[in-house]
């Protein structure tokens, strides 16, 4: 990372690690889902099931709210960029580093994601006779979330319903802000005219924009857990691809840093045709310009 990026590198290794979390889990527990009963199933087929079930079902609880964790780096991306130019007109331009700070913020706003983890984890409900006997789920290991309640504010099943409520609204709640804090980044932006520093902030901005459309891989799984919950449509190629959908973003996500982002993309390019020195020669030479 260059100098004039440093500050920003926080946010990009933070989500980096969100990233590769997610995606390790989710490869762990390799898990598909079914209803029956008015319970939400998940079924591991991964490698998990050779370490321990708890495992299982931690690596399907980080890999879940790794979702919601996404969403809020994204709110903190977005706020961040905003808050640098405030700052910088009040220090006359000068940008102090701020990287400690940021990635504070990101520790601190991912305490929602833990505790929703942890919850996540005690959710599961012990399985019924019926369930133990169901030929689907025979000789399977398998974790089972009754969303079943007398009503919406009882308590009964509370815990697997704000476990899985916490990322359907959060999702809800995050997308029109996402927009709000865009436009007003955009107009920010625009308001650079052409100096030398607003091509590095357009890049960012591209980069960011397209990470606001990360979570409607979510969305996609979600409407199908949806059709499948509600029997509106029920198929086996469906109950398998809700995890692997939601799964996508983790794959994404780091592509669209690289690509948008030129300090990232010519070192990623040079490592593959094996001339790395030659792209941090290039790197410091356009740092040193245009500082």
């Amino acid at each position: 990372t260059p100098d004039i990026m440093k500050r920003y590198s926080a946010l990009v290794l933070y989500s980096a690690i969100v990233d590769c979390m997610a995606a390790f889990m989710s490869l762990m527990a390799t898990a598909t889902i079914e209803n029956q009963e008015g319970s939400i199933i998940f079924v591991y087929l991964g490698p998990c099931q050779l370490i321990h079930e708890s495992f299982c079902y931690a690596a399907l609880a980080i890999h879940i709210q790794s979702i919601g964790e996404s969403c809020i780096l994204l709110l903190v991306s977005f706020a961040y960029r905003l808050w640098s130019f405030r700052l910088a007109s009040s220090n006359n331009g000068v940008r102090p580093d701020s990287r400690a700070v940021l990635f504070c913020i990101c520790l601190i706003a991912s305490i929602p994601a833990i505790l929703t983890t942890i919850t996540f984890s005690l959710s599961p409900s012990p399985p019924t006779p019926s369930l133990i006997q169901h030929p689907q789920l025979d000789d399977r290991l398998f974790s089972v979330f009754n969303m079943t309640s007398s009503n919406l504010l009882s308590s009964e099943n509370i815990l697997p319903r704000i476990s899985i409520g916490y990322i359907i609204f959060l999702y809800f709640a995050a997308s029109p802000v996402l927009f709000v804090l865009r436009r007003k980044l955009l107009q920010k932006i625009m308001s650079l005219g052409a100096i030398s520093d607003s091509q590095r902030h357009k890049d960012i901005f591209r980069s960011l924009t397209l990470h606001m459309f990360m979570p409607l891989t979510f969305s996609v799984g979600f409407i199908f857990w949806f059709l499948d919950f509600f029997e509106i449509l029920r198929l086996e190629i469906l109950q398998r691809a809700i995890m692997p959908i939601s799964s996508t973003f983790t794959i994404i996500s780091p592509l669209i840093v690289i690509y948008h982002l030129q300090p990232y993309r010519k070192f990623f390019v040079n490592v593959l045709t094996c001339s790395s020195r030659a792209v941090i020669v290039n790197v410091k030479t356009s740092v040193s310009v245009t500082s």
